[in-house]
């Protein structure tokens, strides 16, 4: 096996554990003898590593809860922005849809019409996102075309 293969510098050409057998006392204790590794690292700092991987664990944790636990999770209302419609899940943009064809208009076929008005509120909040208003204007107002 070549030097360069086994990861010595074409500098030295030499093994870095071989120099102190060929007569160089000064070359035996160099920085070319201790080679670093993520194994060697961890095992030297054993404190360090175990806690370096409970933090890592309990940030992880932390992201995992707050995503279940989300407050987004609310059903959508009237009330709600555009803002607010544009990060609800699609089963809370469905709900809405029904409950606004409940309040405000009875059709034979609710399902095909809870598409059609989740269509309609997306077509008029990305309105209001052009206007800069998604933020200030709700749901319903933006299907009244009130921005």
């Amino acid at each position: 096996m070549t030097p360069t293969r086994r990861g010595m510098s074409r500098a030295t050409d030499s093994d870095p554990g071989s120099s102190a057998r060929s007569g160089n006392p000064a070359a035996a204790g160099s920085s070319a003898d201790h080679r670093w590794t993520l194994t060697a690292l961890v095992l030297g700092h054993k404190r360090f590593a175990a806690g370096s991987i409970v933090v890592v664990l309990a940030l992880i944790a932390a992201t995992i809860v707050t995503t279940v636990s989300s407050p987004s999770r609310q059903p959508l209302s009237d009330s709600a922005s555009c803002t607010q419609w544009a990060a609800g899940t699609p089963a809370q943009k469905i709900a809405y849809s029904h409950l606004y064809i409940n309040e405000y208009g009875r059709f034979p076929n609710t399902a095909r019409y809870a598409t059609a008005v989740e269509a309609a509120i997306n077509k008029a909040c990305t309105t209001a996102s052009y206007l800069g208003e998604a933020d200030d204007i709700s749901v319903l107002a933006s299907l009244r075309h009130a921005f």
